[in-house]
């Protein structure tokens, strides 16, 4: 307790993290990309497993 008898209250960020909101990657996909190489990689994994079983 502090002088007055009252407790302390905790910081007001209660544990938040921030992150840079400017960052930039080096690295840039398109969403539409990333969907169309899952794509393919669901089609080449249900070929393996029905033309190797």
């Amino acid at each position: 307790m502090n002088k007055k008898g009252q407790a302390r209250m905790p910081s007001s960020f209660g544990g938040l993290v921030q992150y840079y909101s400017e960052y930039k990657s080096k690295i840039k996909i398109k969403p539409r990309t990333v969907v169309f190489i899952g794509i393919a990689i669901v089609i080449v994994v249900t070929l393996a497993r029905i033309f190797l079983s």
